[in-house]
């Protein structure tokens, strides 16, 4: 009974540390760009980057490298297929990868707002209407391709600006559960791939010819 309780409690834990979040916020405006990875409740700054104390650097002795011998160099083998080959024949599977990402992709919060300004005021009210016509193209392409969860689109316009101004920011996060699982499934198809594709041409004629 005992080991049952522990392998209940360990399988609850795997269960609540795969609805963990994990994922980025981004945040640019007039001061600046700001870039913070999350971890559940917790974030990092990513950008602008905290400054560190500089530390007297110590002088390393440069270590000389062996030179490498020609006939040390590995020389494919006949029939051998080459890398650039063998990794054209992963883009399915990348294909297939991003599809699926982007449907487990969670825009937690989007906000945007676009004052329209500058000298003109009959540029203004045209840009003010470009605008809009793109907002209004990009918005059901969010909506129709991801998750999300929250958002907040504004455009205005602002005579006494001398130019546009933009503040966005914007989170997207996905489950452990997810990220393990999308990790896992097209990993393997890649494996799977990459070793079909490295065996030689001469090998794989051979087979075709014992199945027929």
């Amino acid at each position: 009974m005992t080991l049952l309780k522990v392998l209940l409690i360990v399988l609850a834990v795997l269960w609540l540390i795969s609805l963990i979040r994990l994922g980025g916020r981004v945040k640019y405006g007039e001061a600046g760009l700001f870039v913070w990875v999350l971890a559940g409740p917790f974030k990092i700054q990513l950008l602008p980057a905290k400054p560190k104390e500089k530390k007297p650097k110590k002088e390393k002795k440069k270590k000389e490298k062996p030179a490498v011998a020609e006939k040390h160099k590995k020389e494919p083998k006949e029939g051998q297929p080459g890398t650039l080959s063998r990794l054209l024949k992963l883009l399915p599977v990348v294909g297939q990868a991003c599809g699926s990402l982007k449907r487990k992709i969670r825009i937690d919060n989007i906000d945007l707002e676009l004052i329209w300004g500058g000298s003109d005021p009959a540029a203004i009210a045209v840009g003010y209407g470009q605008a809009n016509a793109v907002m209004g193209m990009i918005w059901p392409i969010l909506d129709h391709n991801f998750k999300v969860k929250r958002h907040n689109l504004r455009i205005g316009m602002d005579y006494s600006r001398t130019q546009p101004g933009v503040e966005a920011e914007a989170a997207l996060t996905m489950t452990v559960g997810q990220i393990v699982t999308l990790g896992v499934h097209y990993g393997v198809k890649a494996l799977v791939v990459w070793i079909k594709s490295g065996k030689p041409a001469r090998r794989k004629k051979q087979e075709a010819m014992s199945h027929e």
